[in-house]
């Protein structure tokens, strides 16, 4: 505790102010990165072939065949009229065959619908000592609400230093004793002189994560780095 000596009209006085509080924050969560993305393709153009009689072309996509799901998969659009799969048109492999074969001079357009999804999911863990040097222990767990496998694990901390983290599993049924690690010997780290980690080729570890898996965080060992963040990107 800091001490002051103070004169004040030729008269000492000894000021005592208690010491500044030291803190510590942990935060954990759990980032969702799952979404769709819209990806549709402009089918290249085959009015060059028109000759007024012919009713079946192939369908291509950069010269690279390409085959719909289904007719409904693709919006034809003749001579700026849109039209009706299984009626006007039909489509079986990578060719389409016209009812009516199109003219000389027609003007066709086609749209492939190509919704695709991104079947990952990021989970992320973040922990910070506060104004505390950190210390090797439990950090924190996490319940996992999807299946799927552990594809890459990046790890970042505040400042330069070291940093190991194990991650242990355990099913809801064998909680809290049915720990074990997943990583094997490959354990999550910022090595010496570091800010960052990563790594995709986990060979030792268990990958597979079911809904309802707990997840737990613990610090094997650590200098300097007082918060860090732990991302592990999933394949569902």
């Amino acid at each position: 505790m800091p001490t002051y000596n103070v004169s004040v009209q030729n008269s000492n006085y000894n000021v005592i102010t208690p010491a500044q509080k030291k803190y510590a924050v942990g935060v954990t969560y759990d980032i969702p990165a799952k979404y769709l993305q819209n990806n549709n393709i402009v089918l290249d153009d085959f009015t060059s072939q028109f000759n007024n009689s012919q009713t079946v072309f192939n369908l291509t996509s950069n010269n690279e065949a390409y085959v719909p799901t289904d007719s409904s998969q693709i919006i034809v659009s003749v001579n700026g009229a849109v039209q009706h799969p299984g009626v006007d048109y039909a489509v079986t492999n990578n060719q389409i065959a016209f009812t009516t074969a199109p003219s000389v001079g027609d003007k066709v357009f086609i749209v492939a619908l190509a919704t695709t999804a991104d079947l990952t999911r990021t989970i992320n863990f973040v922990h910070s000592s506060g104004s505390f040097d950190m210390s090797a222990g439990t950090k924190g767990e996490l319940t996992i609400d999807v299946t799927g496998q552990i594809d890459t694990w990046t790890i970042v901390g505040d400042v330069v230093g070291f940093l190991r983290v194990d991650i242990e599993k355990c099913s809801y049924t064998d909680y809290p004793n049915g720990f074990s690690s997943i990583v094997g010997t490959d354990y999550p780290t910022i090595s010496a002189g570091n800010l960052k980690g990563n790594n995709d080729n986990l060979t030792q570890w268990d990958k597979t994560l079911v809904a309802g898996d707990i997840l737990r965080f613990k610090v094997q060992g650590v200098t300097q780095i007082r918060r860090f963040m732990l991302g592990l990107k999933v394949l569902l």
